[in-house]
């Protein structure tokens, strides 16, 4: 069975790519027949990321509502095809797209057809929280599909009245349907967050940068002990 991996948050700027980007590279070592789409009307940074070969496909009109007839043809897309999907949604569509999928029943319809759909959402601390744990909200009320959280501290701990999300009355409502958590820890911002951001910046994977003559050894260490924390977490999810 196929999957088709969904990368949604209403949020700009919390890390939706870097997990795209990073899922996306995943999947693929291991071996899974992969494709990619970037939907961001407006900045489609997965698209930019040359070795995963991204299709862009810009599903809004001009008032970043959804046109049914450029997400009728991403829908035949995946179903000719026996692919894994990863998927990046844009943010300045993330409500009409909501709305929509729970409109004509998408994810549902994509189940029935004998396809499994993941939701990838991120999760920020810092001043951004509430509005991460709203669009987590909305998604898990959109579907009963599996989501992943991704718990990124780049802006502080992902805590609320110093409680983590797995200490909340949200998660209690919907941990069955919390497939698996990826804590993506904070850094140092000299060294490791540093380097993170650089190879980001440059659009690279991260085995294009742990390859990369253009960082320095130790550059290229922490980007390895980053990279394989990260996979060990998604190991330990049923992808």
């Amino acid at each position: 069975m196929n999957t088709i991996h969904f990368v949604m948050m209403g949020k700009g700027g919390v890390g939706k790519s870097l997990i795209a980007v990073t899922l996306a590279q995943y999947l693929r070592s291991l071996d899974r027949p992969l494709n990619c789409i970037d939907l961001d009307p407006t900045s489609p940074t997965f698209k930019q990321f040359g070795a995963l070969a991204v299709e862009h496909i810009n599903i809004a009109d001009s008032e970043c509502n959804i046109d049914p007839t450029r997400f009728d043809v991403l829908m035949e897309k995946i179903l000719a095809s026996d692919t894994d999907w990863v998927i990046d949604t844009g943010a300045p569509t993330f409500l009409p797209l909501v709305n929509y999928l729970a409109e004509n029943q998408v994810f549902s319809f994509l189940v029935a057809s004998g396809r499994r759909v993941v939701i990838h959402s991120p999760l920020v601390g810092g001043v951004a929280m509430g509005e991460t744990v709203s669009g987590l909200k909305a998604i898990l009320q959109m579907s009963d599909c599996p989501v992943v959280v991704w718990e990124n501290e780049y802006f502080g701990p992902v805590e609320m009245n110093g409680k983590r999300f797995v200490q909340t009355a949200g998660y209690e409502q919907f941990k069955k349907r919390v497939l698996g958590l990826v804590p993506l820890d904070k850094k140092n911002h000299k060294t490791a967050e540093a380097d993170l951001r650089a190879m980001h910046a440059r659009r690279l994977t991260w085995d294009e940068a742990i390859n990369d003559p253009g960082f320095m050894t130790m550059q290229r260490n922490r980007l390895t002990i980053m990279r394989d924390e990260i996979a060990g977490h998604l190991n330990k999810i049923e992808l």
